[in-house]
């Protein structure tokens, strides 16, 4: 498998800086206490059956930080899960590093999606080539400094289709490949290449470091990064 070469390029920048059920007798069953405690319930998604492997018990080679992604997204203290805090727009959450050199693979597992709404995965450039930043109320592959695979399953990048694979759902995973040798791009979806999905990223070396980013439109729409995950090929 590969594994990740390059060195990592740590951007500290800060927003608009650049940017079975048990059957029971009936005298077996007796009345719930009134004002008994109540188990509290969790929504950081860590434990989730869906997102948690053997990889996702090593330490994150890099997390999603509040402090230079959009205020709506509710971050998680190790930085890999996200939550989108209310319904208005397309919002990004930005890690906290990027990638100028090397091959690096992730995935970002949909752990909560309604059917209705939208995500988008890939990365965005924080170079200021050609004096662009990144908008972190839009939809991630929409401007100039961004590539992102999309829920219906298309590539985008500045509004315009840069490739094609099979839509997103609830309990996907997405999985983003890239080289920076080349300024090749590739998705997975659950483990497998989606193989009209790859770019190629036009001046690509004006535009490093990439930096991994998602972008979540719903209200309560969760994803969970796996920063250490293997990739298929």
């Amino acid at each position: 498998s590969t594994q990740s070469t390059g060195s990592f390029f740590h951007k500290t920048v800060v927003r608009g800086l650049v940017m079975s059920k048990k059957k029971t007798s009936k005298k077996d069953t007796a009345p719930a206490k009134r004002g008994g405690s109540k188990k509290e319930k969790k929504d950081d998604y860590s434990d989730s059956e869906d997102s948690i492997d053997e990889t996702h018990k090593m330490p994150p080679k890099w997390r999603f930080s509040s402090k230079i992604s959009a205020p709506e997204m509710h971050i998680t203290e190790d930085g890999q899960v996200v939550t989108k805090k209310d319904n208005d727009f397309h919002r990004v959450a930005l890690a906290d590093k990027g990638f100028d050199s090397g091959v690096h693979y992730w995935d970002v597992g949909i752990i909560k999606m309604d059917p209705r709404e939208e995500l988008s995965v890939g990365v965005a450039s924080e170079s200021g080539y050609e004096n662009v930043k990144i908008n972190l109320e839009a939809t991630l592959g929409m401007d100039k400094n961004s590539w992102a695979y999309c829920t219906n399953g298309t590539v985008y990048h500045f509004s315009k289709i840069a490739g094609e694979g099979e839509h997103l759902k609830e309990g996907d995973r997405v999985g983003v490949w890239i080289d920076c040798k080349t300024g090749t791009i590739k998705f997975t979806k659950k483990g497998i290449e989606q193989p009209n999905s790859t770019i190629v990223i036009k001046d690509f070396k004006k535009r490093l470091p990439l930096i991994p980013a998602v972008s979540l439109h719903g209200k309560g729409t969760v994803i969970r990064v796996n920063t250490n995950a293997e990739p298929p090929f």
